[in-house]
């Protein structure tokens, strides 16, 4: 066994590096999930050193270099490729039913007007500024990690229309099944709804405003 490691000190070194980082990807992302914080992965790096690293040994030996697919980052990959593809249907399917069983107005758009989503987190000293176009029953993420919010409207007995906010701050979990205990149904009467720590990972003051289209935010 010594004779092998000394005759592979480059497949050692690059195997003990690829699960350093393994290991280390690993932690940020149970701590990311503990603590609803961000923390950068290096997605595959250390799959791949240990796949090179098994590749430099000789014929019989280089199949371990199937052993790099064990990085979970590889596989997350695919994961955040599907929901980056598909996270519009999944939101709209998300919140449709409860939508309906809440008797919101239809969905409808307005050109003229934007929705804009601004956070001062109590940990950072730049804001966090989205912007939206201004589209009823549409969810917008805001902030990371990331809630949902969502304008909608009711039609009063007298035809008008009230608007209102859906703040979801359950979206941490699953995000195809919806957490009703963790979904706010609040007023927006006014063109501004000031929100302050709406959940454990997102501290700090939040605006919701409606703004014309094409107006900066100060």
């Amino acid at each position: 066994m010594l004779v092998f490691l000394q005759q592979n000190v480059l497949c050692v070194v690059l195997v003990l590096v690829g699960l350093f980082f393994i290991v280390m990807n690993i932690a940020a992302m149970i701590s990311n999930r503990r603590h609803k914080t961000h923390v950068s992965l290096i997605p595959f790096l250390g799959g791949l050193l240990i796949a090179i690293g098994f590749l430099t040994l000789p014929s019989p030996y280089k199949w371990l270099a199937l052993l790099g697919f064990l990085d979970p980052t590889f596989w997350m990959i695919f994961i955040n490729i599907y929901y980056g593809k598909n996270e519009s249907k999944i939101l709209e399917e998300r919140y449709a039913h409860f939508l309906l069983e809440k008797h919101f107005c239809p969905k409808r758009e307005d050109p003229s007007l934007k929705v804009v989503s601004e956070i001062h987190y109590s940990d950072r000293d730049i804001p966090h500024i989205q912007d939206f176009p201004y589209m009823t029953n549409t969810a917008f993420a805001i902030g990371y990690p990331w809630a949902v919010i969502i304008i909608t409207e009711k039609e009063t007995e007298e035809g008008k229309r009230e608007r209102f906010l859906v703040l979801d701050t359950g979206t941490d979990e699953n995000l195809k099944k919806l957490d009703p205990d963790k979904v706010r149904i609040l007023d927006f009467k006014e063109k501004t709804i000031e929100l302050h720590n709406i959940a454990e990972y997102l501290e700090g003051d939040i605006q919701i405003r409606i703004e014309p289209k094409g107006e900066e935010p100060e």
